[in-house]
């Protein structure tokens, strides 16, 4: 029973370390999907903005409208290539937070089986113990009965 006690701390400290390593997941995974809102509404935004683009030019545009279009165009086109750098990024960092969650939560997980083990071992040697203990009792008090009579 002393080892089981010994170790439960030790239990509980590794399950808080996998908690707070979820927690960590929970949070990156959340960034990757904020990063890809972003991008779905940079490339929603340009596409509306070839929309307009193909009404302008259908009623007439001057070269240096064009330009001004084309300009932003790359702008928009600089800034999606960002955006998808900026997820590649985030994912690696939610992939780094996942394997370390996995390793913290196997380590807590071999950690209460082997506690469970423990208890099990503690429980059977207590049993035992008591066994005997009963069988010590039963056996005196048969020779005392006989003494007795």
């Amino acid at each position: 029973m002393n080892r089981v006690k010994r170790m439960q701390p030790v239990l509980r400290i590794a399950e808080l370390e996998a908690d707070k390593a979820g927690r960590l997941l929970s949070q990156a995974q959340q960034l990757v999907q904020q990063e890809e809102q972003k991008l779905q509404q940079l490339a929603e935004y340009q596409d509306d903005y070839r929309r307009r683009l193909l009404d302008a030019g259908r009623q007439g545009m001057t070269v240096d409208r064009l330009r001004l279009y084309d300009g932003f165009q790359g702008q928009l086109d600089r800034a999606i290539a960002h955006q998808k750098t900026v997820i590649a990024t985030r994912e690696q960092e939610a992939e780094q937070f996942r394997l370390q969650w996995q390793q913290l939560d196997i380590r807590f997980k071999s950690l209460e089986k082997m506690l469970q083990r423990l208890q099990q071992e503690a429980d059977r040697q207590q049993a035992r113990v008591e066994q005997r203990n009963h069988d010590e009792y039963a056996r005196r008090g048969a020779g005392a009965k006989k003494a007795w009579n």
